[in-house]
């Protein structure tokens, strides 16, 4: 392999990595920003915007729990890691077998 491939590849694995991250990111604090909301509409019975002692049940604590569990976005660095390697892998692939087709063409 020459080295401008392997450049190229860190870079693209590198920026896969990084955007796949920042998609987990924002798409959990969409989803726990959705449920909040949802959880305050639906027991924050005084209105005003926090739960109070006087507020819990069990439903609310059943809610939060699910609400404060973060264990995939956790984990999330992780197992992307190899899927930006295989997704960095297939582009390089597809763009040197392009680059090569060209210059055939080319002569």
């Amino acid at each position: 392999m020459k080295k401008t491939t392997i450049i190229r590849f860190l870079a693209i694995t590198t920026i896969l990595y990084f955007g796949l991250n920042l998609i987990v990111y924002y798409r959990w604090e969409y989803r726990n920003n959705k449920i909040e909301k949802e959880l305050l509409q639906k027991y924050d019975t005084n209105g005003d915007g926090s739960f109070s002692m006087e507020e819990s049940n069990p439903e609310l604590n059943e809610s939060q729990r699910e609400l404060s569990k973060d264990t995939a976005r956790g984990l999330a660095p992780f197992t992307l890691i190899p899927i930006s390697l295989i997704l960095g892998l297939i582009v390089t692939l597809i763009y040197n077998f392009l680059a090569k087709s060209k210059k055939t063409l080319m002569y």
